[in-house]
């Protein structure tokens, strides 16, 4: 007979980090286990962004039975614009940050043993029905989590509803790369051919970085993407202090273990593309790239082309899933087999914050209409 399930809600990062080792522990073989729930993302979020978003603080539901962590929900509290006022918006740890900085992070979810997603699920609604706050807000849960099968938990008081996120394209390269090749159409399959041909014939050079030269690739990286978005009149995500750091954190740390990998694509001496991603377990998520044109187009898509041989490595390495993250793009729709719907889960309970804060938004959206309204006359 199993131990009844107990629950310890963490607000202190000093108790969080002593939970490290049961943490990683259930990391090992939880089956909702993405990058995004790993410690080291979480624990490194909170210190990058957690003193600018983070203003009430951590409240990480964790579930256990006697001795053994069972389950974990990562949430803190938010305090939105208002002062005082302000709403209390209960969210996952590695959302909730400024457009222009936010780390996109998908694959949110509740991380439990094998077996015990139906009896963690409930019991981490009913530590988040206790908690004080005005707004929930969990972004980009997958379809198949235990959190979305066992939402009618939640209390309904107030507005509760779900959005679609949209959807990860993937790629699935189990079986090796002429496997995959095979799941395309004929003319996706025909395309990636000839991109591959024509790299090979103008004597590209593809290498995946070392933890010697993992800063290298980084700096590439953001030279090339900052580039490109800047040619085009936009920052870019490298122009952001924070999140640049944030990600030379996990580059400088998980590089050497294979959790980070950065893949570069030379021609004449040059990088041409960079692809930075994350592997875990049999999975690889795609997070970024950059790409820049090849003058005499004898590499007519360096960035298909980087994708596509680091597809060969990985499957090499096991890997069963090439992730493109959210967002379908047509790179995306040549590349992919198959995608992974995504869902924001969304409640607002009748508090004064609550309500204020929803006239307030109201506002700011009638006064937006009406100043595109005004500049047309």
């Amino acid at each position: 007979m199993k131990a009844p399930l107990t629950v310890r809600i963490i607000d202190d990062v000093h108790a969080w980090d002593a939970i490290r080792a049961d943490w990683d522990a259930l990391c090992q073989v939880s089956p909702t286990m993405s990058t995004a729930l790993d410690f080291t993302w979480l624990r490194h979020w909170w210190n990058t962004y957690g003193p600018a978003y983070g203003a009430a603080g951590l409240r990480i539901v964790t579930l256990w039975r006697e001795v053994q962590m069972v389950g974990a929900l990562p949430l803190y509290i938010a305090h939105g614009q208002g002062g005082i006022a302000a709403a209390r918006c209960l969210r996952f740890i590695s959302t909730g940050e400024a457009e222009f900085e936010e780390t996109c992070t998908d694959y949110l979810n509740l991380l439990h043993l094998p077996g015990e997603g139906d009896a963690c699920a409930p019991a981490a609604w009913a530590a988040v029905a206790a908690m004080n706050w005005d707004t929930l807000q969990l972004l980009d849960i997958p379809a198949d989590s235990p959190l979305l099968l066992w939402r009618e938990m939640l209390p309904r008081r107030g507005r509760f509803r779900l959005a679609s996120r949209g959807s990860c394209p993937i790629a699935r390269i189990e079986g090796g790369f002429e496997a995959y090749l095979d799941r395309l159409s004929t003319k996706s399959r025909g395309r990636a051919r000839r991109e591959l041909r024509k790299a090979v014939q103008a004597g590209a050079v593809f290498e995946l970085a070392s933890a010697a030269d993992a800063g290298a690739y980084y700096d590439d990286l953001i030279r090339i993407h900052q580039a490109r978005w800047t040619a085009i009149g936009q920052p870019g995500c490298f122009a952001v202090p924070r999140f640049t750091a944030f990600h030379r954190i996990l580059v400088g740390e998980w590089v050497a273990s294979g959790r980070v990998v950065l893949a570069r694509l030379t021609y004449r001496g040059q990088a041409c593309a960079v692809v930075y991603g994350f592997q875990t377990g049999d999975k690889f998520d795609l997070y970024q790239q950059g790409v820049r044109p090849v003058d005499d187009d004898a590499i007519h898509s360096p960035g298909m082309v980087a994708n596509l041989l680091l597809m060969t490595r990985l499957a090499e390495r096991g890997v069963a899933r090439y992730d493109l993250l959210r967002g379908v793009t047509p790179f995306k729709r040549l590349l992919m087999t198959e995608q992974c719907p995504l869902t924001a889960l969304e409640c607002r309970r009748m508090t004064v914050r609550a309500l204020l804060e929803a006239m307030v938004h109201q506002c700011r959206l009638v006064l937006r209409k009406v100043s595109r309204m005004l500049l047309r006359c």
